[in-house]
């Protein structure tokens, strides 16, 4: 089933805006005159803004429609840039309908799994990464286990060789002399531009990956990201292997099925624009001034300093009691998790472009004995509504701002043969920060509550933990695996919220790591009332939604521009339109389903990629 939602509606006739074979005019507004780290700043605040997470079970049926081959041999086959043979025949094919998706293999050919071009260790398994489609291919399986993690790069002598000429082997690179795999001419440009995304999309979380892992090409260094030997490398695949028409189209698809973009596609020019010419200024920037206390609590001090005047610095760094806790491109931090009535001692430096540091600016400081804020982060709803009304908040009331970076919601599972509980080994990890006093809601992409826009939601996700039902526990933890919030049994399956909602009664101010459910109002299923203190009241409204995880549209792709549509409720639906993607209304049609017929026909349409959309709520098609 086609399982497709379009959060991010970007149809002229919605917003007044332009598909093209490029992003939208308004899309990378603002970053015309910036370049270096500036420039990648605001392209991950452009491309981390509401991009939705999918489950990793969703991509497969995505891969349909973003990765068949329409290019080369043009047979709608699974293109595969480790067997794909851009000047000949493939050594085999895979196709969608036979259902070769596969778990490992011991030769070619035996079927095909989803390859992380970014591998999955480095960042510990954990969502929103593990299920970005920019950076997650469809790939023969033997070939990925050949390619394991080992980084991308130049081989020297190859130890394997897939049959399109994909090597594994020892490097060839100047600082870098592990193994590594070299992917055949066609789609080094492709890799390339895969990687600067995810430097870019995870910026900010480059910190808390495995970057000691010496074959993670991605350094700590949230600005420059990259190790010298694969930054290099990147960036002459990148100059030599241009953009395609493929990486056109599948971005532009990806945008309508997770909301961003991979900028380096839209723009090659953002590349050298960010990585070339780094600075190369080795003088000692200035230290703060002083540090002042802003604010204190018992469990947090939160401190600030006059801004050094530097035109080449670049951020601080902040120690407590000597370890290094964190950097800021602002002149302030919070240090939270602290004990109450102790004594900290606090350094702050500045360091420049080239990341050369200032002496130290120092103070000691202790905490208060006890305070009117809540110690943590606590989760504050659930909602286990029926089908993908999944719904979680959660409420800042310590007192400051809280970095989420450190924090991650999991689920437990069970393993169907053996019968044990465990905990998922695909956590989200949360991102961005929460003021005091406000409230983040993590919602399911698919879920139709009345309460919610799915748009104002903050994080909208369909990882596993999103797909709670009321028996298996949900953890909330902090950094590693401490456990903050907890409900339901972690050693037993029950029913603590199945088909209800749970409201945490006003006076609990505190998280609890073992579940009590008289903290909690339980609520009938999916009652939705001030999630994340946001209620829309328009009950007046009589226009129909139609959930699209209730419709499927099939064949797609098909050759004859014919359609059948399966779901609920289709005599309801008032109009439908078939849009190109420059976003012409090319047919209209009121009522089309009102007389029983689920088939669409849509005449005189050319070959290409085309939306069909109901009520406002769009799917792609394509016509080979």
């Amino acid at each position: 089933m086609l399982r497709i939602i379009f959060l991010h509606i970007i149809y002229v006739f919605i917003f007044g805006i332009t598909i093209n074979a490029q992003a939208p005019l308004y899309y990378y507004q603002g970053t015309s005159n910036d370049s270096g780290f500036t420039l990648k700043k605001k392209l991950h605040t452009i491309i981390s803004n509401q991009s939705i997470s999918w489950n990793y079970s969703d991509i497969p049926e995505f891969y349909k429609q973003t990765d068949r081959d329409l290019y080369y041999e043009q047979d709608s086959s699974l293109l595969d840039i480790y067997s794909e043979n851009p000047t000949g025949a493939d050594p085999y094919n895979y196709y969608y309908e036979n259902n070769s998706l596969i778990a490992g293999a011991s030769s070619e050919g035996e079927g095909w799994n989803r390859e992380h071009i970014y591998s999955q260790s480095f960042f510990y398994n954990n969502y929103p990464m593990y299920s970005d489609l920019h950076a997650l291919v469809p790939a023969d399986a033997r070939v990925n286990q050949r390619r394991s993690n080992y980084p991308f790069g130049k081989v020297d002598i190859p130890t394997f060789t897939s049959l399109n000429g994909t090597k594994v082997g020892p490097s060839n690179m100047l600082g870098f002399t592990n193994t590594v795999t070299e992917p055949i001419d066609e789609f080094k440009g492709d890799v390339a531009r895969m990687l600067l995304y995810m430097a870019v999309r995870y910026e900010n979380l480059l910190p808390w990956f495995n970057y000691t892992n010496v074959r993670n090409p991605l350094d700590s260094l949230s600005e420059k990201a990259f190790k010298d030997w694969s930054l290099n490398i990147l960036l002459q695949w990148h100059q030599q292997d241009p953009v395609s028409q493929k990486e056109m189209d599948r971005n532009n698809i990806i945008f309508t099925i997770q909301g961003n973009r991979n900028p380096f596609i839209d723009h090659p020019e953002f590349a050298n624009a960010i990585w070339t010419n780094l600075p190369s200024n080795n003088s000692i920037p200035d230290a703060p001034y002083r540090i002042d206390i802003d604010k204190k609590g018992a469990h947090f001090i939160v401190i600030s300093w006059p801004p050094v005047p530097d035109i080449d610095l670049l951020g601080y760094e902040v120690f407590l009691n000597n370890e290094n806790v964190g950097t800021t491109t602002m002149n302030t931090y919070v240090l939270d998790h602290l004990d109450t009535n102790s004594n900290y001692n606090i350094k702050v430096r500045s360091y420049s472009t080239s990341y050369i540091f200032s002496p130290f600016t120092q103070l000691n400081t202790t905490t208060l004995n006890s305070d009117t804020f809540s110690s943590e982060l606590f989760i504050s709803k659930v909602i286990v509504g029926t089908e993908f009304n999944k719904a979680i908040e959660l409420t800042n009331n310590t007192g400051h701002t809280v970095d989420l970076r450190n924090y991650y919601l999991n689920i437990r599972q069970q393993n169907l043969s053996s019968g044990n509980l465990y905990w998922s080994s695909n956590k989200i990890q949360l991102e961005g920060t929460l003021e005091h006093h406000d409230k983040l809601v993590i919602l399911n992409p698919l879920a139709n509550l009345n309460c919610i826009d799915n748009n104002k939601a903050n994080i909208l996700s369909n990882a596993t933990p999103l797909q709670l039902d009321g028996n298996f526990a949900i953890e909330l933890s902090y950094k590693d695996n401490k456990r903050i919030d907890l409900l339901g049994n972690p050693y037993s399956i029950g029913d603590y919220a199945v088909e209800k909602s749970l409201y945490r009664k006003e006076e609990i101010k505190e998280p609890q790591s073992i579940f009590d459910i008289t903290e909690w109002d339980l609520y009938p299923v999916n009652y939705c009332e001030s999630l994340g203190d946001t209620v829309n009241n328009n009950t007046g409204n009589n226009s129909i939604t139609v959930p699209l995880k209730k419709l499927s549209i099939y064949p797609n792709p098909n050759k004859e521009g014919i359609w059948y549509v399966n779901g609920a409720d289709l005599e309801k639906i008032k109009e439908l339109k078939v849009l190109n993607l420059t976003g012409k209304i090319l047919s209209v049609q009121q009522y089309p389903f009102k007389n029983g017929n689920n088939r669409i026909s849509i005449p005189n349409i050319h070959s290409g990629w085309f939306f069909i959309c109901f009520d406002n709520k769009c799917y792609p098609v394509l016509i080979p």
